[in-house]
């Protein structure tokens, strides 16, 4: 039978769209509120790590690293290989650094806009 109900993977997708999308209006449109998609889809990824009880990929950042959120810490790692540093926030935390313009997404990996 089929399921009119999203699947938890394509709600993750839906959550990470919307956090992208959200992140490319920030930099596009700094005058517009973004906090509240910025929040739901941290929220979202959040709540798929721990039901599934899985590191979730949320993006790769430019110019070279990676954004994960790590479930059994409950917090978000910002894991930049080229100096060698990783950073573990909250989620509170990550929102604040994301509204600052911290930890931009590689444009060809998301779609992500430079401006």
């Amino acid at each position: 039978m089929l399921s009119l109900e999203p699947s938890t993977n394509e709600l993750l997708s839906l959550a990470k769209a919307q956090l992208l999308h959200a992140l490319h209006q920030l930099k596009a449109k700094p005058y517009l509120p973004v906090w509240g998609e910025l929040y739901t889809s941290l929220r979202d990824i959040v709540r798929h790590g721990q039901q599934a009880q899985e590191n979730v990929h949320v993006y790769a950042m430019r110019p070279t690293g990676t954004l994960w959120y790590l479930h059994q810490e409950n917090r978000f790692l910002a894991d930049l290989p080229d100096p060698g540093i990783t950073i573990s926030m909250t989620q509170e935390q990550l929102l604040d650094a994301l509204l600052k313009g911290s930890f931009p997404p590689l444009s060809t990996d998301t779609g992500y806009i430079d401006g």
